[in-house]
């Protein structure tokens, strides 16, 4: 899966779910927490950031990153046709 968005722009709204594909651990994460890693900047594409990010179980850097809104007023927008 190519993301081609930084992680600046999932600043307020957003979640991570990261989840190991050594493991299957799976967990949650906001964008500013992940800033709190000393190898992480603003500037990195997700893509970057799970090929660097270690698992919180395993330790292996094999984490799958997806973005999830969770925005209040996010709604769906579609017709009925």
């Amino acid at each position: 899966m190519t993301i081609d968005l930084q992680l600046a722009d999932y600043s307020d709204g957003y979640r991570f779910r990261l989840q190991c594909q050594q493991c299957g651990n799976g967990w949650h994460k906001d964008p500013a927490d992940l800033l709190q890693y000393s190898i992480l900047h603003t500037r990195m594409y997700l893509v970057e950031i799970e090929q660097i990010l270690p698992c919180r179980s395993c330790h292996e850097t094999a984490v799958r990153i997806t973005p999830i809104i969770i925005k209040p007023t996010h709604h769906f927008v579609g017709g009925l046709g």
